[in-house]
């Protein structure tokens, strides 16, 4: 039996497409809100332990963010909150309305580590949650 929460769509919520992993995190996100207003020092203890455990998903981060930053797999999923496997998946599937471009392009290679844009990233995330790919 999957509770209702794991469904994979939810009509009610604001964007649909959205997965459980990125409604909870909203939720996570609003609650860290309410916490930071209400109670300064008991968030910040919060984060604290978070960031010990190596989850600073939740922590905020400057909202300008260089479009020519090359970021790789890892970055580029915590940009915008996926997995590693799908934007890996992104780039390797072409986009419907242009046949032979990838929903993300790969910028260049560090290493062993595939290298994107940080513009591309975001572009991709938001042609994805359009559904226009």
């Amino acid at each position: 039996m999957t509770p209702d929460y794991d469904k994979q769509t939810n009509p009610r919520w604001p964007n649909p497409l959205d997965e459980p992993l990125h409604r909870s995190r909203a939720a996570g996100r609003m609650y860290r809100q309410m916490l930071r207003t209400a109670r300064p020092d008991l968030c910040q203890q919060a984060d604290d332990t978070m960031a010990a455990f190596g989850e600073t998903w939740m922590l905020e981060r400057p909202d300008i963010i260089e479009p020519d930053r090359e970021v790789t797999t890892a970055e580029a999923a915590e940009l915008v909150n996926v997995t590693p496997h799908k934007i890996r998946k992104w780039a390797s599937t072409d986009r419907k309305d242009q046949p032979g471009v990838r929903i993300l392009p790969r910028f260049d290679k560090r290493g062993r580590e595939t290298v994107y844009l940080a513009g591309q990233v975001l572009e991709a995330a938001a042609l994805v949650k359009r559904g226009l790919v």
